[in-house]
């Protein structure tokens, strides 16, 4: 391992920021770039005591999250490849 690398790992922050992906990606399944512009803005509104929870953020983004996102993976499951030879 290099010493010269600073490694200031720490499991609460990488926690939080995995649950706020979670929520990114609920709301936005189509685009990671949105989901991780997202997840970026209410990290550090919840961090500051801005803005709540991530859950709250999603819930007030998009009420109909759950609507929304089961349509998504209607649409994708759908899909079907057709391989030729």
């Amino acid at each position: 391992m290099r010493e010269d690398l600073e490694h200031n790992f720490d499991l609460a922050e990488f926690n939080n920021s995995c649950r706020v992906m979670k929520c990114a990606r609920q709301l936005f399944p189509h685009s990671e770039k949105q989901a991780q512009l997202w997840a970026v803005y209410a990290y550090e509104r919840w961090t500051r005591g801005e803005g709540g929870t991530p859950e709250m953020q999603r819930d007030r983004r998009n009420p109909n999250w759950k609507k929304s996102l089961e349509m998504f993976e209607k649409r994708r499951a759908r899909t079907k490849l057709i391989y030729y030879k």
